[in-house]
């Protein structure tokens, strides 16, 4: 007799809503979380009484967090801080203004766990600074 299959799927995937394994060139990752977070430094200009007169938000930045089980260990799976990401399947297209084709995307921090009762994990963080060129 025939094993029952892991996973009973039924309806249709949502292109806009699912996640995709990164990287697209080769899944090493499984994501299960992926987060934006837009922002930018503020300059304060004050007049004698203190008071706002000219506020600047200047230098934005995309600041990308995600969650992923890891399922192969190379690329992006076991990247230092520091390193350069190339692309990323679910930010392949403009976001909020950031265009990803625009600028470096840097690996900030990684955090990966070790459970007994389900594989390994891992949570990044990238920073998008979409005026930094890199050669």
């Amino acid at each position: 007799m025939a094993a029952p299959t892991a996973i009973n799927v039924f309806g249709t995937a949502d292109a806009n809503n699912d996640l995709v394994d990164e990287p697209a060139s080769s899944s090493v990752l499984d994501v299960t979380e992926f987060k934006f977070k837009t922002s930018r430094e503020r300059v304060e200009r004050k007049n004698n009484n203190g008071a706002f007169r000219r506020l600047e938000y200047r230098n934005p930045l995309l600041n990308i967090s995600l969650s992923a089980f890891i399922i192969g260990a190379t690329g992006l799976a076991v990247a230092g801080p520091g390193t350069r990401v190339t692309s990323l399947a679910n930010f392949a297209a403009e976001k909020r203004g950031f265009d990803p084709s625009a600028g470096t995307m840097i690996l900030e921090d990684s955090e990966d766990t070790l459970s007994l009762t389900e594989d390994q994990t891992t949570s990044m963080n990238i920073l998008h600074a979409p005026y930094v060129v890199t050669a």
